[in-house]
């Protein structure tokens, strides 16, 4: 950087540091440094919520969302910043995940209300968020972040309008959603949580029970970790968990006894919610993913990482970097050949192919070829890719790993390229959604005879515990007359 820059860029801090003043922290009441007014902090929050609605999806059911609201309306009005307007929203995601914009956006997936158990619960989950939000921990972790390059590039790609005026800003609270915030501001929000569900009238033991099972999901290694704000992974659950539990100790038990749980009203409210992936967007049946909308069937290797992405189904040997498998779809233009449409198809991907042939596949034409090529993870690498028309559809499945790894995943490839097929039109109208449904325990239930009698798989016997909160290694019995979740078809 040359002298005149140096000058240049100091001057321009300087500008901000006169445009900018101390202003007193709604929650601790100190006076700090911070770059940006409540006024800019309310219009980024607002601008940003359109995107976050778009790439997630809104929960469609209502009924629902009121709920969601009103209990998030009854916490906001406790908090430190009762003046401002708190929104609140369910997002139709599978995710287990929650997080919060600046000035007052607070959103909770679908996905996480299935693995809460009581509306004190709830109130955690967004006390928590609202505590971000009160305490101005984007705008904090921003002010002292300034200093760094952060650069635009998440803000240019998700709200460009915003990036022109708030780029910085913007990549920071991205970032934030994407890994949680500093170790500091995770357990002030657990604070702020615990007095909050207090002041409006929730048994902040919640809290603590909610980070247990959060626990419980984390050590599920199939399944899908996307913790955000709530469920950062600094601090660690364990330490946050005694952490809010040595809160707790400073509580009267009978003050917090005489809080709600309201367990059963909850499980009311969310008796019907959708579980897991939309059923439009495909579904996974253990190592199987089906699309209806498409009528097509792929089998991967049993044991590996699954991931239904906007744009392509992904199967990970392991954690990435690893021999990966792509199922994606494109379109023909005109009608080929299906070793054309290959040859088409590769030259998108940049693949150069060393041998391949055409073959009759499940009664489907197609092309199997071994490329050259290269993916973002693994660098250079051996492809094994299978072509597939479906009129002018382009199905095609990948499987990439490195020259040194390729032998020993060929045979993984073939047998998911190989399982390949159409669904028949009745296959398809069988793919119905999954819901939760309450069911009262009867003298007599076990655990596996209860899933048994709900009409689902041996093997959904771990996601059932989880939803209601119990270790899927040793999953207790219920006493005749309790309600659990279940899952059902549509």
């Amino acid at each position: 950087m040359s002298f005149r820059a140096g000058i240049s860029l100091a001057a321009c801090f300087c500008a901000v540091v006169l445009f900018c003043s101390c202003a007193t922290n709604p929650v601790t009441k100190k006076n700090e440094f911070v770059l940006m007014s409540e006024k800019q902090e309310i219009e980024v929050g607002r601008k940003m919520d359109p995107v976050i609605r778009k790439e997630y999806g809104v929960c469609s059911q209502s009924r629902l969302q009121e709920y969601v609201n009103t209990v998030g309306q009854r916490l906001a009005r406790v908090s430190d910043r009762p003046d401002i307007f708190f929104h609140f929203t369910v997002l139709d995601s599978p995710v287990v995940n929650a997080f919060a914009l600046p000035g007052g956006y607070v959103y909770i997936t679908r996905g996480l209300m299935a693995h809460i158990n009581s509306e004190a619960e709830l109130a955690g989950v967004l006390a928590h968020e609202i505590g971000h939000i009160t305490a101005r921990h984007a705008v904090r972790q921003y002010t002292k972040a300034a200093s760094y390059q952060l650069g635009v590039g998440v803000a240019s790609i998700f709200v460009p309008d915003l990036a022109r005026h708030y780029g910085q800003f913007v990549d920071l609270v991205f970032v934030a959603i994407s890994r949680g915030y500093s170790r500091a501001y995770e357990n002030e929000a657990d604070s702020l949580a615990v007095r909050y569900a207090v002041k409006a009238g929730y048994t902040p033991r919640a809290v603590a029970l909610l980070l247990k099972t959060l626990e419980l999901i984390s050590r599920d290694k199939n399944g899908k970790k996307s913790y955000t704000s709530l469920f950062a992974t600094h601090p660690a659950t364990e330490k946050r968990i005694s952490a809010v539990e040595e809160a707790l100790q400073s509580l009267a038990a009978v003050e917090v006894a005489a809080l709600r749980v309201n367990r059963d009203e909850y499980l009311t409210e969310i008796d019907g919610l959708q579980y897991g992936e939309d059923v439009r967007a495909g579904v996974f049946l253990g190592a199987t993913f089906r699309h209806p909308g498409f009528r097509i069937e792929t089998v991967f290797p049993p044991g590996w990482e699954l991931e239904n992405r906007p744009d392509s189904v992904v199967a990970c040997k392991g954690e990435a970097p690893a021999p990966t498998l792509e199922l994606r779809l494109d379109y023909l233009t005109r009608r080929v050949s299906i070793e054309q449409a290959a040859a088409l198809q590769a030259r998108k991907l940049d693949l150069t192919l060393l041998h391949g042939t055409t073959e009759k596949i499940n009664g489907l034409d197609a092309y199997i070829g071994t490329y050259a090529g290269s993916h973002t993870d693994l660098g250079s690498v051996t492809v094994r890719a299978g072509f597939f028309r479906l009129h002018e559809k382009i199905f095609y499945i990948a499987g990439f790993a490195p020259a040194q790894q390729f032998a020993a995943v060929m045979a993984d490839f073939d047998r998911t390229i190989r399982s390949f097929r159409e669904l028949t039109r009745r296959e398809a109208d069988a793919i119905v959604p999954t819901l939760i449904r309450l069911y009262t325990v009867k003298k007599g239930d076990t655990f596996d005879a209860i899933i048994k009698k709900s009409g689902r798989r041996p093997d959904e016997r771990k996601t059932i515990a989880l939803l209601n909160a119990w270790d899927p290694e040793k999953p207790p019995q219920p006493a005749p007359g309790t309600v659990i979740k279940v899952l059902a078809a549509q």
